[in-house]
C-alpha cells in the first residue's frame, strides 16, 4: 500500500511537471505568434490607410476586434508546438526514462495533457462559434463604412465607383465640396434600382446615409414583374451594412475568408478546436527524438504536417464554398489524419519484418519521409 501510494504521488508529480513545462512553452509561443500576426495585420492596415483606402483614426480599434480571431486560430499551433518541443527536450535530454521508470507510456503522457487540451478546446470552440464572428462582423462593418466614406470623399468629376455587387455610382461634377449629377445604380437579389439625382449630400450624423437631391427613382430594372419609376426632391440611402457583403480588403485567406456558405463557416468553426485533440496524440507520438539527433530535431516534421493539416482544410472549406451541393466535407480530412495517426502509432506491428523496422526507426530521413507522402496522400484526396 505503501509502495502503491508512492508510486500515486510520483506520477502526480510528473504529471504536474509535464503541464508545466508545456504550458511555459504554449505561452511564449503564442505571445511570439500573436505579436507576429498583429503586427503584420498593423503594417496592412496602415498600408491601406497610405492609399486612402482606411481612416487610420480606426485602425486600433479595428486590429482589437481581430484579437479573439486571431487567437483562435493560434491556439491549436502554440499547443502542437509547446507539446512538441517539450517531449522532444526530455527525449533528447533523457528525463523521459523518468516517466517511463514510473510505469508510464506514451498513451500516460496523452492522457496527462488531456484536461490541459480540453481547456483549450472549449476555449478555442466559444471563440470560434460565439465571438470571433461577431467582432470579426464588427472589424468588417467599421472598415467597409469608413472605406466608403473615404471614396466618397475623394471622388473626382466623371469618377465611376464600382460596388462587389455590380452596382456602381458615376459623379459628374465634384467640385467645391459639391457633388452634382449623379448616377447610381444598386444590384440586388430581389431588387435592383437605378437612382439619378442632380445632387448628393452625404450625411455622418450617426449612420452613414447617402441623401440624393431632385432626381428620379428606376426600381426593379432588372425584374420581369413590377417596376416602380417616380420623382423625388429628396431620397436617402442607408449604406449597406452587411458583413457578408462587403469584400474591400484584399487580405490573407486564412484570417479574412469570406464566408458564403453557413455549411463551410460551421464545419470551419468546428475544425479547427477539434485540431487540437488530434495534434495532442501527434506531438506526443512524433516527438521520441534520440540524445544525439538534438531536441528539435522533431520539429521541422511536426511543422510540415501542421501546414499539410491546415492547408487542406482551408482547401477543403473553400471547396465546399465553391461546390455547396457538393457531399465532400471536412470530416473527411480529419478522418484522413487519424488514419494517419493510428498508422503511426501501430506501425511497429504493421511492419512484421523486424529488420526493416529496425532500419527505419535508425533512419533519420524517417520522418521527413513520412511528411511528405502525408502531404502527397492528402493531395490526392482532395484532388
Amino acid at each position: 500500500m505503501h509502495h502503491s501510494s508512492q508510486g500515486m504521488y510520483k506520477k502526480n508529480i510528473l504529471s504536474k511537471s509535464l503541464n508545466i513545462e508545456v504550458f511555459k512553452t504554449f505561452s511564449s509561443v503564442l505571445l511570439i505568434f500573436f505579436l507576429l500576426v498583429v503586427g503584420s495585420r498593423v503594417v496592412g492596415y496602415f498600408e491601406q490607410a497610405a492609399e486612402g483606402n482606411i481612416d487610420p483614426g480606426i485602425i486600433m480599434q479595428v486590429i482589437a476586434l481581430r484579437f479573439p480571431d486571431f487567437i483562435t486560430l493560434l491556439i491549436p499551433l502554440s499547443f502542437f508546438l509547446g507539446v512538441l518541443i517539450t517531449i522532444s527536450r526530455l527525449y533528447a535530454e533523457r528525463e523521459i526514462y523518468g516517466y517511463f521508470s514510473a510505469g508510464l507510456s506514451s498513451f500516460n503522457l496523452v492522457k496527462y495533457l488531456a484536461p490541459q487540451a480540453i481547456i483549450y478546446f472549449c476555449l478555442t470552440i466559444i471563440l470560434s462559434l460565439y465571438i470571433a464572428p461577431y467582432t470579426k462582423s464588427l472589424s468588417k462593418e467599421m472598415l467597409s463604412v469608413n472605406s466608403f466614406e473615404e471614396q466618397i470623399e475623394s471622388i473626382k468629376s466623371n469618377d465611376l465607383v464600382t460596388f462587389d455587387n455590380g452596382g456602381f455610382i458615376y459623379v459628374k461634377d465634384a467640385e467645391n465640396n459639391e457633388i452634382q449629377g449623379i448616377k447610381l445604380l444598386q444590384v440586388g437579389k430581389d431588387n435592383s434600382y437605378i437612382v439619378i439625382a442632380d445632387k448628393l449630400v452625404v450625411d455622418k450624423n450617426n449612420d452613414l446615409d447617402l441623401n440624393f437631391k431632385k432626381g428620379s427613382f428606376y426600381g426593379g430594372v432588372f425584374s420581369n414583374s413590377s417596376q416602380l419609376v417616380s420623382n423625388f426632391n429628396e431620397f436617402k440611402i442607408p449604406l449597406e451594412r452587411d458583413p457578408s457583403r462587403i469584400n474591400d480588403l484584399t487580405l490573407t485567406k486564412l484570417f479574412d475568408f469570406s464566408s458564403k456558405s453557413n455549411n463551410a463557416n460551421f464545419q470551419w468553426n468546428i475544425s479547427i478546436p477539434l485540431t487540437i485533440i488530434i495534434l495532442l496524440f501527434y506531438g506526443v507520438y512524433i516527438s521520441a527524438v534520440k540524445p544525439r539527433e538534438g531536441k528539435f530535431s522533431a520539429v521541422l516534421p511536426g511543422m510540415l504536417l501542421y501546414v499539410a493539416y491546415l492547408s487542406l482544410l482551408i482547401l477543403g472549406r473553400e471547396r465546399i464554398v465553391d461546390n455547396p451541393e457538393s457531399s465532400f466535407n471536412l470530416w473527411c480530412i480529419h478522418l484522413a489524419f487519424l488514419i494517419f495517426l493510428l498508422f503511426y502509432i501501430f506501425r511497429d506491428k504493421i511492419i512484421k519484418n523486424k529488420l526493416s523496422r529496425t532500419s527505419l526507426r535508425e533512419s533519420w530521413f524517417y520522418k521527413f519521409l513520412i511528411s511528405l507522402i502525408l502531404v502527397l496522400i492528402i493531395f490526392w484526396l482532395v484532388m
